[in-house]
């Protein structure tokens, strides 16, 4: 699979991550150990192979959430994208729901643009001052 621009494999890890499709997921990230990935409260995972085995258990475990993504911020140089962006995920059974801030890094290589590096946080607060009261979901 081959992504023409940095838009097009972040559309595409959106829709693995909804679709629960860890082949899809596969597909968006760059090979090798340069990979990097932080889930909402997780540790680093580096290297394809971590990362793939944490999205295997996360789709393993949950029903297929919606996911409404919202950019803050992009820059897009010859070879490398960031993007910075708002996650307002939600549970399927919408019992639960949390708004997530992550840095996407992308990469040009040979076959398009692969992701390198998807680094996912909750907000220490929420914008009305309260702390968050459900647990995260990604």
């Amino acid at each position: 699979m081959s992504f023409k621009e940095p838009t097009d494999a972040e559309r595409a890890f959106y829709r693995a991550f909804v679709d629960r499709d860890l082949t899809a997921m596969r597909a968006v990230w760059i090979d090798g150990p340069a990979a990097a990935c932080v889930h909402p409260g997780g540790g680093l995972l580096l290297g394809i192979d971590a990362i793939m085995a944490s999205w295997r258990d996360i789709f393993s475990g949950t029903s297929a959430p919606r996911i409404r993504v919202t950019p803050v911020q992009t820059r897009i140089d010859s070879d490398t994208a960031f993007h910075i962006v708002e996650e307002q995920i939600e549970s399927a059974d919408q019992d639960r729901a949390a708004t997530v801030i992550a840095t996407n890094l992308y990469e040009r290589v040979e076959q398009g643009w692969r992701m390198r590096l998807h680094h996912a946080s909750l907000p220490l607060v929420e914008a009305s001052g309260t702390a968050p009261q459900r647990p995260p979901l990604h």
